[in-house]
């Protein structure tokens, strides 16, 4: 059987809340650059079930970066990613801010360990598909190292 090639759209709503994100808590991220990040939905595939994370993140240095007016790309299933309450979307927002390494542009922190810690201790086990979760833009969120 033939794979279905995907079809992507542009979610320009993750970046400008990303920027509103990046605005409310400078010191958190600070030196992130919203504008550097895109993000694109698969519109004809839902996500897979053995899919554990909630978005797929990579990065784009030079020489390759010359090229693109982006340094960093997000991948969702917009079925999942419309699923999601805005809570949801904010704190995987939140997760992508924090793999951006701005120490290297065009870098990301690998889906490690760090990552994971920061939001296992503020947003609790399974974040990504918690209904109890704060609004960050509505609230003031003290992020645990």
């Amino acid at each position: 059987m033939a794979q279905i090639k995907p079809e992507w759209i542009t979610l320009d709503e993750f970046t400008a809340l990303a920027a509103r994100l990046v605005e409310k808590y400078p010191e958190r991220y600070s030196g992130v650059d919203a504008d550097q990040i895109i993000a694109y939905a698969c519109t004809n595939k839902d996500k897979p079930e053995r899919k554990t994370r909630p978005y797929d993140m990579s990065g784009e240095m030079e020489p390759e970066s010359f090229t693109n007016s982006k340094q960093y790309f997000v991948k969702v299933f917009k079925s999942d990613w419309d699923a999601r309450t805005e809570e949801q979307q904010l704190t995987i927002i939140s997760s992508v801010l924090e793999r951006v390494d701005v120490d290297n542009p065009g870098k990301i922190r690998s889906d490690d360990h760090k990552d994971q810690c920061v939001m296992i201790r503020t947003f609790g086990i399974d974040w990504q598909d918690r209904n109890d979760l704060p609004h960050l833009l509505r609230d003031d969120v003290e992020f645990k190292d």
